[in-house]
C-alpha cells in the first residue's frame, strides 16, 4: 500500500458524494469519497492510501486524461518478473510504487532516471489515518 502525507483542503458534497481536495508536494490530489471519517476538517494532515496496482504510468507529460491526479516522478526502481513489472518512483520526498503488466513496460521502454506521470484515480484514493 501506497502512503501518502497530505492537507485536506476542500470538500465538495452533493447529497452522498464527496470530492475532497488535498495538497501534497506542491501538487492537488483529488479523492472521490461516499462516507468520510468523523471530524475531518479542512487544514487537517492525513494519510491516504492507494494500492500499487491501481497506479497507471504515462511517459506523456501533456496527457489528456479523465485522471485529476497526475504526478510528474522520477524512476528509481524496476524489477521486472515474468508476467508484472514493480515501477518505485520519486515525487518530491515521497516513494510511490506502481505495478504494471510486462507487456506495458516493454512497450514503454523507460529506464531508473527517466522521468514518467503517474495517474492516481480518485476513486480508489482512500484516507487510512
Amino acid at each position: 500500500m501506497n502512503l501518502i502525507k497530505a492537507t485536506l483542503k476542500n470538500i465538495a458534497h452533493k447529497e452522498d458524494l464527496h470530492i475532497l481536495e488535498f495538497s501534497f508536494d506542491g501538487e492537488r490530489l483529488y479523492m472521490m469519497a461516499l462516507e468520510l471519517p468523523q471530524n475531518l476538517q479542512t487544514a487537517q494532515s492525513v494519510l491516504l492510501g492507494i494500492k500499487p496496482t491501481h497506479i497507471a504510468l504515462s511517459k506523456d507529460f501533456d496527457v489528456s486524461t479523465s485522471f485529476d491526479n497526475q504526478l510528474k516522478a522520477s524512476v528509481v526502481s524496476i524489477e521486472i518478473g515474468e508476467l508484472l513489472v514493480n515501477v518505485k518512483a520519486a515525487v518530491g520526498g515521497a516513494i510511490l510504487e506502481a505495478v504494471i503488466t510486462l507487456k506495458s513496460y516493454m512497450r514503454m521502454n523507460f529506464q531508473v532516471g527517466d522521468f514518467i506521470v503517474l495517474l492516481l484515480p480518485a476513486s480508489e484514493l482512500s484516507i487510512i489515518k
